[in-house]
Formats: C-alpha cells, sequence, structure tokens
C-alpha cells in the first residue's frame, strides 16, 4: 500500500468510528480502489454507510484536505444485490436476470470490494461464494462487452473503416485486461488500474491491417473462451465444432445457465462444452 493509500485508509478509519459511535450507521464500509489498496495522491475516500429508516442525505466532508464521499444505503438494497451474487440464473431466452446484473455493475463492484469496520480493522462484507458469483457476472458482463465490439468491428473491417476500427480495436484491448482481471477473481476497478490488477503478461495490441484474413482476431477468441473456461470448466471430450465458414470471423463464445453459445452479432449457436473445445482447438492452431 502506497502512502497515499495508507493516508487515506487511517482517514477512513477515523470516519467510520464517527459514524459508528454516533450511531448515525449500524455498519460503515470502505469500497472500490482505496478498499483494494489502490490509491493516488488526488484519490477521494468512498464510504458507505449501511442506514435502517430513513437514508440520511450526506454531503461529501474534507478531511485533511481529502475528500470523503458518503453514502447511505438501506440493508433491503444491500441484501438485494447479495442475492443477485448467489445466482447465475441466465437463459437465451429469458434475459432478464442479466439485465438487472449488468445494470448494477458498478453496484456489484462496490460490494465485491466491500470492507466493514470493526473495533480497529477492516474485514470483507462477501463471503468466499459471494465473491465467486461476483466473478462470473464479472467475466460474463466483460464477454458480453467483448461481443458487441467484435460486432462492431466486423462491420467497421469490412467497410474498411480505419481510423474508427483503430478506436473500437483499443476499447477491445481495456475490455480484454478487464476480462481477465475479472477471470483471475478481482474485481473490475476503473481502467486506470487494470495494469495492477492484471496478471497475465503484455498482450501485442490488436492489428486488423496486419493480416488479410480474420486470424488477427483469433487471440481475442482465445482469451474469451479461456476467461469463460475458468469461471465455468468443461470436461467433456473435445468434439468437432459447428460448421461456421470461416471461424475467425467475428465469433465469440458465450456462456448461460442453458448452456453455452457462439455468437456473431444477434446470430447464437447453441453448442456443447465438447465442441467449444474442439472451437477453441481451431482457433487456437498456428497462424494466430
Amino acid at each position: 500500500m502506497n502512502p497515499s493509500a495508507q493516508l487515506r485508509r487511517e482517514i477512513a478509519d477515523r470516519v467510520a468510528q464517527a459514524l459508528l459511535a454516533s450511531g448515525e450507521a449500524q455498519e460503515v464500509w470502505l469500497e472500490g480502489a482505496l478498499a483494494c489498496g489502490f490509491a493516488h495522491a488526488a484519490s477521494d475516500i468512498d464510504l458507505r454507510g449501511i442506514v435502517a429508516g430513513t437514508l440520511p442525505a450526506w454531503e461529501s466532508r474534507i478531511v485533511d484536505g481529502i475528500r470523503v464521499d458518503l453514502q447511505a444505503t438501506a440493508p433491503q438494497r444491500a441484501e438485494e444485490l447479495r442475492r443477485l451474487l448467489r445466482s447465475f440464473d441466465v437463459r437465451r431466452d429469458d434475459l432478464g436476470s442479466f439485465r438487472r446484473a449488468r445494470a448494477s455493475m458498478h453496484d456489484l463492484m462496490c460490494l465485491r470490494t466491500a470492507l466493514s469496520y470493526g473495533p480497529g480493522r477492516w474485514h470483507p462484507v462477501l463471503d468466499s461464494g459471494e465473491r465467486q458469483g461476483y466473478r462470473r457476472w464479472a467475466v460474463a458482463d466483460q464477454a458480453e462487452v467483448a461481443a458487441s465490439l467484435a460486432e462492431d468491428l466486423t462491420g467497421l473491417v469490412e467497410d474498411g473503416l480505419a481510423e474508427p476500427t483503430d478506436i473500437v480495436c483499443r476499447k477491445l484491448e481495456t475490455c480484454l485486461a478487464a476480462l481477465d482481471c475479472a477471470a483471475a477473481g478481482h474485481p473490475v476497478l476503473g481502467d486506470k488500474w487494470l495494469p495492477l490488477l492484471a496478471s497475465a503478461p503484455f498482450h501485442p495490441p490488436i492489428d486488423p491491417a496486419r493480416a488479410e484474413t480474420w486470424e488477427w482476431f483469433r487471440p481475442v477468441q482465445q482469451r474469451v473462451t479461456r476467461a469463460l473456461l475458468d469461471c465455468w470448466p468443461v470436461d467433456d471430450p473435445v468434439q468437432k465444432p459447428p460448421n461456421l465458414g470461416v471461424p475467425d470471423v467475428g465469433w465469440l463464445p458465450q456462456r448461460y445457465a442453458d448452456g453455452w453459445f457462439l455468437r456473431r452479432g444477434d446470430v447464437h449457436v447453441p453448442i456443447t462444452g465438447g465442441q467449444l473445445l474442439g472451437w477453441l482447438s481451431v482457433v487456437s492452431t498456428d497462424g494466430a
């Protein structure tokens, strides 16, 4: 923990103690990057008070020259988010739970990082099962982002729009870094913290211009597939994948509660776990 983070932790301790001693909150949580030990010289402190009854209209306060952002949350809202983490009931014909979770990903990240203040120490709010639930949602969410960006890429590359293609490629690189972090069990913090969270080695930039075919896209397919397999391992024997024509062109895997799919745009092709492994083998061949 660097000096900026250490100072902010000390301030968070004092503010949490005061809120609990005054009875303004029944619990005080530290959230976000600081809860993970990260901060820079201009970082704020994010604290959340769990408050029964009418929620107070707290304002941010300045403590020793550092802003402390205070939010009040009802216990019912915190429990609602925890329920999302306890299941992954997402089906291709009913994506309601997926939409609810994706709309709450920031709140889920805050909950994943949350440390509750006790006498002289901070301790994690979530148990190991709930943290694993966040991992599944975060990986699935970033896989969905990757699929959306890949859909844009197929159209931009086809029309030869080089500058927009470059922008989407850079966004996809950031998405893949977040996906790798989520698969490794880390909370998906802001983009600036990804280099500190990422355990994967440096990856070369995505560059459609370096090949006339879509083989340049294969590393993207490999990273998305392996991240999903980290969360949902497959022990099936390898099977021949479905015939998708050229397998490189924009296809990415998707995992729902009702199984595996290969997706390109709005087209979802159901596959078995064994077929997914066969497809991964194809897109991992030499030339990637």
